[in-house]
């Protein structure tokens, strides 16, 4: 019988160790509980758990052959920094996301094969976004046949690159901006091109001087460094944990495809080229597939 009551015990105190515990800002999600193999300890980071924001979930555990945690039907797997200094992962809390309380799973395989599944709350707060409304040339907004052409193919281009990311994590230390200018049109606001909607900004435009050197956020691999039609002047950087860092409308481009950069490498100059109405920096970032902005990951702490 007090075998049996030691038994009932320790299962209630498991089951109270994983019920779900709301985040409410950066560093404030905890999650913990005890396995045969040891503790295992989730915490968040974050500037704010808003649509359109990144969140890092840190990671320690007993060694384990995989662990990821499942947000929006996506598993986003842990990894660990160059010095192995913890395990992380980053995941994207998408555009038009209802504020509430969202699940996250995290799971883990042991190297015995015992596993652990554990749902975490994840409380997102409501944001809004404006409205802007801006002028440009009619080809922007009714491309011809061939600019339609070019359009698809630099589309594909674009998206095979995303396909084939690095899973290694690439980048060293917490990310910096890439100049020091104004944000003149924040992330999600509605774009009307021509008194039309035709898009979400899914990034974030840096006021800056024609000529302005731009810098590499964060280390990583140049993954594309060309122009395209709508973007002008384009350079993505992969730093690996499926994040990307694209930087547009460059008047010149600095770094070379299939070439490494460090953080704070000029990569290029601030331009007026592709669907613009002057000189700016469009800087986005690109996370699991979702574009967050990129605001959020200068407050996660890669240290």
């Amino acid at each position: 019988m007090a075998s049996l009551l030691r038994r009932l015990f320790f299962l209630v105190l498991a089951g109270l160790f994983l019920l779900p515990i709301p985040c409410h800002g950066g560093g404030s999600l905890e999650f913990r509980t005890e396995t045969k193999q040891g503790t295992v300890l989730l915490q968040s980071f974050c500037r704010r758990p808003a649509e359109g924001e990144a969140i890092m979930l840190r990671l320690a555990a007993p060694p384990f052959k995989t662990a990821c945690a499942v947000f929006n039907g996506r598993n986003h797997a842990f990894t660990t920094t160059g010095e192995g200094k913890y395990y992380f992962t980053l995941i994207p809390i998408e555009l038009d996301t209802p504020a509430g309380n969202h699940e996250i799973r995290l799971e883990i395989v042991f190297p015995d094969d015992s596993t652990l599944a554990a749902p975490v709350s994840l409380a997102v707060s409501a944001r809004t976004f404006p409205s802007s409304e801006l002028s440009v040339g009619s080809c922007f907004t009714d491309p011809s046949p061939d600019e339609l052409r070019r359009i698809e193919e630099e589309r594909a281009l674009v998206d095979g690159i995303y396909r084939n990311r690095q899973n290694e994590w690439l980048g060293n230390g917490p990310f910096i901006s890439p100049l020091d200018g104004v944000v003149t049109s924040p992330f999600g606001i509605r774009r009307l091109f021509n008194g039309e909607i035709r898009s979400r900004h899914r990034g974030v435009d840096l006021r800056a001087s024609e000529g302005t050197p731009v810098q590499a956020v964060n280390s990583g691999v140049v993954v594309l460094a060309r122009s395209l039609f709508f973007a002008g002047g384009t350079v993505i950087i992969d730093h690996g944990a499926d994040l990307f860092t694209l930087y547009c409308h460059l008047s010149e481009i600095s770094v070379n495809e299939g070439g490494l950069v460090d953080k704070g490498t000029v990569i290029g100059r601030v331009g007026a080229t592709g669907r613009v109405t002057g000189p700016h920096l469009h800087w986005g970032t690109r996370l699991a597939s979702v574009f967050v902005d990129p605001m959020s990951i200068l407050h996660l702490p890669f240290d």
